[in-house]
């Protein structure tokens, strides 16, 4: 999966361009915040480094999130990393004479490619109009300033970059409530804070007692136990089809079927004969995680049933 983070802007960024973006960060930064005040769960898959600026830790990212934000770069990265590692190794060997380092250091490549045949400068890769500093553009990347390099792109791609987004971020969010009072969560809560419960596997014990039958339907329901026994075999996909079906959302919050409010309430869909409920596709009310449900005449049935409805149910309003 990949993790949302932030575009760099450079600091000769066009005043308009760069008013529009704030103005977006802000809306954001409320978005977010209202979202967690009214114990809203969003679909957005945001970064571990988003989460640190979110929580004022920017102080603390590093080359391990800059995998996460762009693993292209992040890739790069590490190769150059490795020559930069390999380098100090052999500054630090002793047993070497400084001719010897300077031939061996000279030697270091990357796929058979000196430094210097890279071509780097420093820019920021795929943004040739930002600088790394002053003169960037006339200042080619070589195996004696690749630590300087590394510092830079490290620091641009993560802080320098986006700072005054993130900024405008939480001058957004601390007009809904103080940013202050999220700090102490880790990321990682944060994430879940915000868009629910990681994947974990459904069971019918759990089931039964956090779903709420009715209007025809109780825990004795045939019906009602082939849910819970075709639930209980959802892949993390499938869960995420089904609940954005009957929720309106692609994840629970933290606590599982538990916290979900209302409760999701599985009722008989009325079929009058001769029609068979066979026929019939359930149908939702995410608004209360309502589940409307036929009584099919197998599981086969019924889980194929609500494949469709899910698959094809999806982005669809209809009165009922």
């Amino acid at each position: 999966m990949l993790f949302v983070f932030v575009a760099c802007i450079g600091k000769d960024c066009d005043k308009d361009v760069h008013a529009t973006l704030m103005d977006k960060f802000s809306f954001l930064g409320k978005f977010l915040a209202k979202a967690i005040l009214d114990s809203r769960l969003v679909d957005i898959p945001l970064s571990n480094a988003f989460y640190k600026w979110v929580l004022g830790e920017e102080a603390t990212l590093s080359r391990l999130d800059l995998l996460e934000v762009d693993p292209s770069l992040g890739h790069s990265y590490a190769q150059l990393w490795d020559i930069a590692e390999k380098k100090h190794a052999i500054q630090d060997n002793v047993k070497l004479s400084p001719e010897e380092k300077e031939r061996s250091i000279k030697e270091l490549s990357l796929d058979g490619c000196s430094i210097e045949d890279l071509h780097l400068d420093f820019r920021l890769p795929g943004s040739s109009a930002i600088e790394l500093k002053a003169g960037g553009k006339d200042i080619q990347v070589t195996v004696d300033n690749i630590d300087e390099y590394l510092q830079l792109l490290c620091r641009w791609s993560l802080v320098d970059g986006v700072i005054d987004q993130f900024q405008a971020f939480r001058d957004g969010f601390n007009s809904v409530f103080p940013l202050s009072t999220l700090r102490m969560f880790y990321p990682h809560e944060m994430a879940e804070l915000l868009c629910g419960s990681e994947y974990d596997k459904w069971n019918c014990k759990s089931l039964v007692e956090h779903c709420r039958p009715d209007h025809g339907y109780t825990h004795d329901s045939r019906a009602v136990q082939m849910l819970f026994e075709i639930m209980s075999t959802y892949s993390a996909q499938e869960q995420r089809s089904f609940l954005q079906f009957v929720t309106g959302s692609p994840r629970l919050p933290v606590g599982g079927f538990r916290s979900l409010n209302p409760p999701l309430t599985i009722v008989r869909k009325a079929i009058d004969p001769p029609l068979n409920p066979d026929d019939f596709l359930p149908s939702v009310m995410t608004c209360v995680n309502y589940l409307k449900l036929p009584d099919y005449s197998s599981q086969d049935f019924m889980r194929n049933k609500l494949r469709q409805a899910a698959s094809e149910g999806q982005q669809s309003f209809h009165l009922s």
